[in-house]
């Protein structure tokens, strides 16, 4: 029956190339490559070489999440809280990623689906922006293609993929360099054209990694020249570029929340600044009630709920998160989850610590995966979120996988 062990891997490519078109056919394959790989022994078998080779990271994961369940106990909303555990599933492929994709063969087919998947991607945004195609995703339209993704997941995930991109041309050479790093420019250039204003800064510190990375031999000047005119070129791109007057308007916005330290009730119905300043001050006011556990997994929608009525909103207030995983953990179960969070995301990103970038093409994922999460988690619910938290998983997956440290298991 050795026809089993081959179904979780190509399941798994197959959720790859589907990744950035349908949320339903993404989980379909990825479940039915997690079902064959317990039922095979292949997730075991990835767990105990998780166990084996990253130890401290899989307990700073199985704490986080073990948090998450208990959490539930002392929930002002079980039944939410049993629902936001669920969506947590994916974090379970990772074992199952370490394990099938050490087979070289199948980790470059997963990784030329995932490619595949995300390049047939940006056609479809193309498409999208000259109205060829219509996408009825919230917050994806003709002037924000960002296509099924939305734009809160889409600089995310093509920053990710991007520096990736960036980091093989680099190790690369010739025509295999100019076509990678035309992608990377595509993905980066279709991510300023985007409306997702976080989105951009996480990909740009994304790029950054990779550049500190490779360029940390050269000369100093040359590097703080190159440093320079990156930051104006950014700099540049906001001012003058397509979407300067939604930066304008974030930036004013910041400016007159923090001026006048006060959060109106209207606030709520203001604009996308306003609605987040008062997201982050209603949750720090649910923390303060609850300093020590949170309002438990799943509480907080009730516990807005709760509040608004209190301070006497003439309409019903409830949002399920306040745009930033950090303050999200925080009201969730006090500084014990906060902690626990910034645990993981250190751990995690030492774990790429000590290893040869430069001989191969899978070790920055690890560290890549991290960041992202964690720069997007001030922003938006990262871990919990299906583009961004799925990918991540599956890309550390990837890098924990590949043991070799030599780019010819990657060479197409």
């Amino acid at each position: 029956m050795k026809w089993i062990s081959q179904l979780s891997p190509f399941f798994l490519c197959i959720g790859a190339l589907a990744f950035p078109f349908s949320v339903g056919a993404t989980n379909v394959a990825l479940g039915v490559a997690l079902g064959v790989a317990v039922l095979s022994g292949q997730w075991w078998q990835g767990l105990v070489r998780f166990w084996q080779d990253n130890r401290l990271l899989l307990i700073a994961f199985i704490a986080y999440f073990l948090l998450m369940v208990m959490g539930l106990i002392w929930s002002l909303d079980v039944a939410w809280g049993v629902h936001v555990l669920g969506r947590q599933w994916f974090w379970l492929l990772i074992p199952v990623v370490i394990a099938v994709l050490a087979d070289a063969q199948w980790r470059r087919r997963f990784l030329v689906a995932l490619s595949a998947g995300l390049t047939l991607n940006l056609f479809y945004c193309v498409m999208q922006m000259f109205g060829l195609v219509e996408v009825t995703v919230q917050g994806s339209n003709a002037i924000d293609a960002t296509g099924h993704i939305g734009h809160i997941g889409f600089g995310v995930v093509y920053g990710l993929w991007g520096a990736w991109l960036l980091h093989l041309g680099w190790i690369y050479s010739g025509s295999q360099r100019i076509w990678l790093w035309v992608l990377t420019s595509w993905a980066y250039l279709m991510i300023l054209l985007a409306q997702g204003r976080a989105g951009l800064l996480v990909a740009t510190l994304l790029m950054m990694v990779i550049a500190i990375y490779h360029l940390r031999k050269v000369n100093i000047r040359r590097l703080m020249i190159g440093a320079g005119l990156f930051v104006v070129l950014i700099i540049l791109s906001l001012l003058i570029g397509p979407n300067k007057d939604r930066w304008q308007m974030a930036w004013q916005g910041v400016i007159d929340n923090i001026s006048t330290g006060v959060v109106s009730k209207s606030a709520y119905t203001g604009t996308s600044t306003d609605q987040r300043f008062y997201m982050l001050a209603v949750s720090v006011d649910i923390w303060k009630q609850y300093p020590l556990l949170g309002v438990g997994t799943g509480g907080l929608p009730q516990a807005v709920k709760n509040i608004s009525e209190l301070q006497g909103h003439t309409q019903r207030i409830t949002f399920a998160h306040p745009h930033n995983q950090y303050l999200l953990d925080l009201v969730r179960w006090g500084p014990i989850g906060l902690g626990l969070l910034l645990f993981l995301f250190v751990v995690w990103v030492r774990e790429s610590r000590g290893q040869d970038w430069g001989g191969s093409g899978t070790a920055p994922l690890i560290c890549l995966s991290a960041v992202a999460l964690a720069s997007h988690g001030l922003f938006a619910p990262s871990m919990e979120e299906h583009f961004s938290g799925l990918l991540a998983a599956l890309l550390l997956g990837v890098g924990l996988s590949d043991s070799s440290g030599d780019i010819s298991s990657e060479h197409t």
